[in-house]
């Protein structure tokens, strides 16, 4: 073991031990369907409403990238048309989105460990902020393999973004229609792609880490364990449940790993892309924060707990994109084609939904008849 995987791996089991809170505690899956379709989906926790909009934007769009010293960073066009949640209004920062060949881009918090690269004058032209990284695959690649190809055509410099007043630490799952996931990480000023075999993503530490995490929990299953005798004492399980005795439960994003690798794992195949939508969207639930169960650490943006302001999924065979936030429970769905055609030739964008703590989701009014 390298002396950073050490201190990688200390830092975790002191967050872990500590319960310190992360200011992000987003939390990423995938299913895939007997029709041979994939869905992948994530929730988007933040200590404050981040006012995600829907942001769609059509192939041939013009693009320019943010560094410490403004737009001057990399310039290129979209070949792709894509749709995704923005971070507020920053609307060329996707934070979670879909692009018209099926490939999904998630953007999730990477606290005390995202090492960008130090801008220079000969990598400026090349700068991406953090938060345009997501945006800048999505515009021009459909699969993996060409994101693996052509990662090291960007740089991802440091930025303030104002929503933080900070330079946010984020890293990235990329999946395409294929069903094969990879995961981008800022390490010593590079961005390392991982093969990403289980599809799931956190935070931190670094996703080694999770991989190798995961040997902790080889002896958990869904099926119940076999009763046992001590003596004249029998011993049986309790009931319901049983088979995940051990099983984390807390909020960390080692914990959160585990529960959706296993939840993931031991799904049933799901029939077709629409089932497999409303069935990770249940296995999401499982990932809701409540107000006031995680609170943010003292010196940073955040100024009330955690708390899952909205969750996505993404149909990436029939370019669905299904959303719900935390006032608005109901899941709304915008179809990719016709939300490109309704664009035209500019982006087009609307509030994805009531975001804040204070927003409360209505029941529908139904008649027994």
């Amino acid at each position: 073991m390298t002396k950073r995987q050490f201190f990688l791996c200390l830092f975790a089991v002191l967050g872990m031990i500590l319960g310190l809170s992360t200011a992000i505690a987003c939390t990423g899956g995938a299913l895939s369907a007997k029709d041979g379709g994939t869905v992948v989906g994530r929730t988007l926790e933040f200590g404050v409403p981040l006012d995600s909009n829907l942001v769609v934007w059509p192939a041939g769009s013009s693009f320019q990238g943010t560094t410490a010293t403004g737009r001057d960073g990399l310039a290129y066009q979209s070949k792709y048309g894509f749709i995704g949640m923005s971070a507020a209004d920053m609307f060329d920062q996707i934070v979670d989105g879909m692009n018209e060949k099926g490939l999904n881009v998630g953007l999730f918090y990477f606290p005390g460990y995202a090492e960008y690269a130090e801008p220079t004058p000969e990598n400026l032209a090349k700068g991406l902020s953090p938060g345009q990284v997501s945006t800048w695959i999505l515009a021009n690649f459909a699969t993996v393999e060409e994101v693996k190809q052509n990662i090291d055509r960007i740089v991802a410099l440091p930025v303030v973004i104002d929503i933080l007043k900070a330079v946010p630490d984020v890293h990235f799952k990329v999946q395409d229609a294929s069903g094969k996931a990879i995961v981008i990480e800022p390490v010593d000023g590079q961005l390392k792609v991982y093969d990403n075999p289980v599809r799931v993503l956190t935070n931190a530490p670094g996703f080694e880490f999770h991989l190798t995490n995961l040997n902790t929990y080889l002896d958990i299953s869904p099926g119940y364990p076999q009763s046992r005798t001590i003596g004249d004492l029998k011993l049986v399980p309790f009931g319901m449940g049983a088979g995940a005795v051990g099983l984390p439960g807390d909020f960390t994003p080692p914990s959160r790993f585990v529960r959706m690798a296993f939840f993931t794992q031991h799904e049933p195949e799901q029939p077709d892309t629409t089932a497999a939508t409303a069935t990770l969207f249940h296995l999401l639930n499982n990932f809701d924060v409540p107000v006031g169960s995680a609170q943010p650490p003292a010196g940073t943006a955040e100024v009330t707990s955690d708390y899952t302001t909205w969750t996505a999924v993404s149909d990436l065979k029939k370019l669905q994109f299904h959303w719900k936030t935390f006032g608005h429970q109901t899941v709304r769905v915008v179809d990719l084609h016709q939300a490109l055609k309704t664009a035209g030739h500019k982006m087009i964008h609307m509030s994805a939904g009531p975001q804040a703590q204070t927003d409360v989701s209505h029941s529908v009014p139904t008649q027994i008849k």
